[in-house]
């Protein structure tokens, strides 16, 4: 009888309140960490279009996660009124429970089934970026539609540009050989290398200059400071690219997309 009372309470517990909000805000962490990756991939395609790629639609898209990530990933607490009455700007629903129902965007366009859960994430132009996102060993697209690679969070995969060109054969791994999403300047066959050593300390990299005319040359700089990388950061692909870009000046909208929880560090949960 004892021991059918201990577990009867532990039962209880269980689903006490305090317990199930600890889940919920686990679930909207979950979410956020997610929009912030899709946040990666999305300054990365308008930034590195394909052909064909629409660059306005991305930068509508890019609106429609921001007001995304401020209503409902930008709030340090998230009450409980503000938890089942999310709407955006236009009226649209954002979430009847941002703990457990799904998440929508400024268009209507479905975001995530349920947060915390392995589901379908989709971009909001309607394109999936990974139909089982809790699943590492998944497949990942561009905002374009375009695959990134055959396995996220996988160690040694191919992950490809939005325009096809290859990123690298050897995500995960330091010491792996990356690419420029163009042909080598030399006339070589094959992509221009950023490095055959990338994120190991003091080995060569190659660094694009400009004349004041505009011509590219290039020149071998040391892999320093915030170039190191161990395994665990080139699984983060995306997150590389954007440093990468970023040794160019490139402006992009990823960093608007860091939640408010600052240790949310990783995607998926």
């Amino acid at each position: 009888m004892r021991y059918a009372r201990i577990l009867a309470l532990s039962l209880l517990l269980s689903f006490s309140p305090s317990v199930l909000a600890r889940e919920g805000s686990a679930n909207v962490s979950s979410a956020c960490a997610t929009l912030e990756f899709m946040g990666k991939m999305l300054a990365l395609n308008t930034m590195l279009p394909a052909d064909f790629d629409d660059v306005g639609e991305m930068n509508v898209m890019t609106d429609a996660l921001a007001e995304l990530n401020l209503l409902a990933c930008q709030p340090v607490i998230l009450t409980g009124y503000r938890r089942g009455n999310s709407y955006y700007a236009n009226g649209s629903l954002i979430s009847n429970d941002l703990y457990h129902k799904a998440w929508y965007f400024p268009n209507g366009q479905l975001f995530m089934a349920e947060p915390g859960l392995d589901t379908t994430i989709y971009y909001p132009n309607g394109r999936i970026m990974a139909y089982h996102w809790m699943h590492g060993d998944q497949a990942l697209f561009w905002p374009n539609g375009s695959l990134t690679t055959n396995y996220f969070r996988a160690f040694d995969e191919t992950w490809y540009y939005p325009d096809g060109n290859i990123i690298t054969y050897e995500a995960g791994y330091a010491g792996g050989r990356w690419f420029y999403p163009f042909q080598r300047l030399d006339g070589g066959i094959g992509q221009e290398v950023i490095s055959s050593n990338w994120g190991i300390e003091d080995e060569d990299f190659t660094f694009l200059n400009f004349t004041a005319s505009g011509t590219l040359f290039t020149a071998s700089e040391r892999i320093r400071r915030k170039l190191i990388f161990d395994d665990i950061d080139l699984l983060d692909v995306p997150g590389v690219l954007l440093l990468i870009t970023r040794l160019y000046q490139a402006s992009d909208s990823a960093k608007q997309f860091a939640p408010a929880d600052v240790n949310i560090t990783g995607a998926p949960f």
